[in-house]
């Protein structure tokens, strides 16, 4: 598994890349790197969990333990795009009662930096998207 760290708002985003289970070691990891947010302050944890292609139960525990960790120091935690598998899983564990899903890391940005208002987030999100809106048509004037 890899981790990727970014700061965006005051919010810390880990982005999960690969396998979340035993043989990719994710209990130490993953504990060690939300302990070491903890320890500098930063409690308000998203895990994009998008490019996660699997999990098992100890990436299930590394998840409940990360969580645990945040909230007993007054943090948060939410996932952000798990696989259509992962939210099965989630849901069979009844897990999806514990974490807070998100389908994007807009939305959950939005939710735990409840300051920003929608029109904002764009920007402040540091979420680049760009696109083009049709322009409507110019009436002739005769």
């Amino acid at each position: 598994m890899n981790v990727r760290t970014r700061i965006v708002t005051g919010v810390t985003i880990l982005h999960l890349e690969g396998r979340l289970v035993t043989q990719s070691k994710p209990v130490p990891s993953l504990r060690a790197i939300v302990g070491d947010l903890v320890r500098q302050g930063r409690l308000v944890v998203l895990l994009d969990m998008t490019a996660v292609t699997d999990i098992d139960a100890h990436g299930l525990g590394a998840l409940v333990s990360s969580l645990t960790t945040l909230e007993r120091h007054g943090g948060q935690m939410a996932l952000i795009a798990p696989s259509d598998r992962i939210r099965r899983l989630l849901t069979i564990t009844r897990l999806d009662t514990v974490f807070a899903i998100y389908d994007s890391e807009l939305e959950a940005l939005v939710r735990y930096r409840p300051t920003l208002a929608p029109a904002e987030s764009w920007a402040d999100c540091a979420v680049t998207k760009t696109r083009t809106l049709p322009q409507p048509p110019v009436a002739a004037v005769n």
